[in-house]
């Protein structure tokens, strides 16, 4: 049976006198691998809205913004072209208010559970106050980027898993068989990690996990985009806890192999 067949690093932890990168050749079943593209957003892409100035929202700063964009068209377009001929699934996962918007996001997915009446504020108007000074005045009651989508070059094609919870995207990769996961996407030390459908929620799943590392970018500000502080932080951490990360182009290789 043709293998999907790559190159891969983690972080060795121990001994910890002797940590260190340590490289790994990995074959995996196509059948039973899926591309997962987290949370591509269109702020900034010429399907979307620009990125406005006033608000710190989506991947930040209007550096992280433009590196996103070109991300998403050099990197994950083109691993997700190279996934479809090779017959891999994908898996699109979105955030709740946009996949709302979408009814195929919809399918198989959890009711929403009643919020209780929770503790009031130790504090009032403290987080409010923060929130604001982070984000923008009315950031919460009237967010700019309410109008935001999957931006339109990694959209999902008719038939592919697009979902918005963990337990939704569990039950649709069980459908199709899958047992490993390749991650891209956005944020890194953020969404990618700790969203519905990232890292942490879905690793006591067990999966085997993967992550593109030159495939995705930490929420990163203009005096750390150069170093890719964020992003490597959040690779490493990935590569410590969870997994393995590959290059995009060897993704490419070891599909075009299959195709």
């Amino acid at each position: 049976m043709a293998m999907l067949s790559f190159p891969t690093r983690y972080y060795r932890t121990i001994p910890l006198d002797r940590m260190g990168y340590e490289t790994k050749p990995v074959a995996l079943d196509p059948a039973r691998t899926a591309l997962v593209v987290l949370h591509c957003w269109n702020i900034g892409c010429p399907d979307g809205a620009p990125a406005d100035p006033s608000y710190w929202v989506g991947m930040g700063s209007l550096e992280a913004v433009a590196e996103a964009e070109r991300i998403m068209r050099e990197a994950i377009r083109p691993a997700l072209d190279a996934a479809r001929r090779a017959g891999l699934s994908v898996c699109h996962v979105e955030a709740a208010d946009i996949a709302a918007r979408h009814p195929e996001a919809q399918e198989d997915a959890d009711p929403p559970v009643p919020a209780g009446p929770g503790s009031p504020p130790v504090v009032p108007g403290w987080r409010e106050q923060i929130l604001a000074r982070s984000h923008g005045a009315d950031y919460h009651r009237n967010p700019p980027s309410h109008g935001k989508d999957r931006a339109a070059i990694v959209a999902p094609l008719p038939g592919e898993p697009y979902v918005y919870q963990t337990p939704q995207m569990d039950r649709a990769l069980r459908r199709l068989g899958i047992e490993n996961l390749v991650y891209t996407g956005f944020a890194t030390d953020m969404c990618i990690l700790r969203a519905p459908g990232g890292i942490e929620p879905i690793a006591p799943y067990g999966y085997r996990l993967f992550l593109v590392r030159d495939a995705t970018l930490g929420v990163e500000f203009p005096d750390t985009i150069e170093e890719g502080l964020a992003t490597r932080w959040g690779v490493r951490y990935f590569e410590t806890h969870y997994g393995n990360t590959l290059l995009t182009a060897d993704l490419l290789r070891a599909c075009e192999a299959l195709s």
